[in-house]
């Protein structure tokens, strides 16, 4: 299957009228393994298991009359990849912050296995360089939709696991992850803003903040929301994202920095009467 891939140089047609790019060239079926293993620093057994973690479904479905039966894409290395960050992550945290309580290790492992964070450390390997997809998802990369290249990877780890165990995945998060782990560090990706709007306005007023999309732009695989978060009826901030969850936690971030609104006269809690 590899050698294969190898040959497989085949652009659709629109891609015969653009100059040639990285997008186009990852669109055609092309991986570098001298460069995925440097930019991994994981010697790979089994070429096959990162050809398909490397494989988005856009990939799939334009090339399916050209690839080999069975080949498929990404989402289930993703799956696997997915549950062993979790196990690693979890027991991680477990050995190397004795002190802090399961609330807190529960937050900085969401931290850790969110979309935002996973993208941040695929860039940091230029794994965009190396992804099978359309040029269509190829571009959305370039604007910034973090899923795609989040989803790549968790099946990066899911191939490594399959190629090598548990271990070469553990080391692997050790050296991309965990190696400059603080806990100031993690308090920098603490997104729960969402929570914190809610805490702060449960603790001084009788109302609780309401999100409500204002606008939705772009195809349905890259979409962008606007959500704006009220309180009693007033708009307290606005926040725009690639999901509507994202787009509530930026419009409660907003609303966080304008605590003068949620603290005026029709806002604030008012004393029972004696």
């Amino acid at each position: 299957m590899f050698k294969f891939l190898q040959k497989f140089k085949i652009p659709l047609p629109f891609f015969r009228k653009r100059k040639k790019s990285i997008v186009s060239e990852r669109s055609e079926g092309n991986i570098n393994f001298i460069k995925l293993q440097s930019a991994l620093h994981y010697k790979i057994i089994n070429k096959d298991y990162f050809i398909t973690a490397l494989m988005h479904r856009s990939f799939v479905k334009i090339k399916r009359n050209f690839l080999p039966a069975g080949l498929i894409s990404n989402e289930r290395l993703e799956f696997l990849g997915d549950a062993v960050l979790d196990l690693i992550v979890a027991e991680y945290l477990y050995h190397n912050f004795p002190q802090n309580e399961e609330g807190d290790l529960t937050k900085f492992r969401s931290i850790l296995v969110n979309k935002r964070f996973l993208a941040e450390r695929a860039k940091n390997i230029k794994l965009q360089d190396f992804i099978l997809a359309s040029y269509t998802a190829m571009r959305s990369i370039e604007e910034g939709y973090d899923s795609i290249l989040a989803d790549a990877y968790e099946a990066i780890i899911g191939a490594i696991f399959l190629d090598s165990g548990y271990q070469a995945a553990k080391e692997f998060i050790i050296e991309e992850i965990f190696v400059k782990l603080d806990i100031k560090w993690l308090d920098e990706y603490d997104e729960n803003h969402k929570s914190k709007l809610l805490e702060y306005a449960q603790a001084n007023t009788n109302y609780i903040p309401q999100y409500n999309v204002t606008n939705e732009e772009g195809p349905e695989h890259n979409k962008t929301f606007t959500i704006n978060v009220y309180l009693n009826g007033q708009m307290l901030g606005t926040g725009q994202g690639k999901s509507k969850k994202q787009a509530e936690q930026q419009a409660a971030k907003n609303a966080l920095q304008h605590l003068d609104k949620i603290t005026s006269t029709k806002h604030t809690r008012k004393s029972p009467q004696k």
